[in-house]
């Protein structure tokens, strides 16, 4: 039952109705209170609707009950790193950047919450973004690098 409810409003969002959504998923909460997939799709829905502070408490109830699951790590990374919560962002993803070491949009986001304080480090998962198939996020990662090689190079 909450299958249907949540492929339908996931289908709802992505089609622009959020609103209509919004009622599908949380009826697909209810079926399944602890579903990861329920969870992160009501957090998408609820950012869209301009809840952000309960979208980042869904995405934190998401990412408990699924820690390598790179989907709500990515979305709560990036929650992190708006709030300038980069060593938060650093410890959601290190553990989906372990179980998914290729996956591009984890490498990218993992990468931005180190740009600050690793580098180097930072490049060596830019590099891996790049390889994946997601022409944005390889965008991405190529300007993110060109900065930090920029960077390094002003250092040196």
């Amino acid at each position: 039952m909450e299958t249907n409810l949540y492929r339908e409003g996931m289908a709802r969002l992505e089609a622009g109705d959020a609103a209509a959504a919004r009622a599908l998923l949380e009826e697909a909460l209810q079926a399944a209170p602890d579903s990861p997939e329920v969870l992160h799709g009501l957090a998408r829905t609820l950012d869209l609707l301009g809840d952000r502070d309960a979208a980042r408490a869904f995405l934190e109830r998401a990412h408990a009950r699924a820690p390598t699951e790179p989907g709500p790590a990515c979305d709560l990374a990036m929650t992190y790193l708006e709030r300038g919560e980069d060593a938060r962002a650093r410890d959601v993803l290190a553990p989906v950047v372990a179980a998914h070491a290729e996956h591009p949009a984890a490498n990218l986001h993992f990468a931005m919450a180190l740009a600050k304080t690793e580098p180097r480090r930072a490049r060596e998962h830019l590099a891996r973004a790049r390889q994946g198939s997601d022409a944005q996020a390889r965008q991405q990662a190529e300007a993110l690098d060109r900065v930090l090689a920029e960077s390094a190079t002003r250092r040196a």
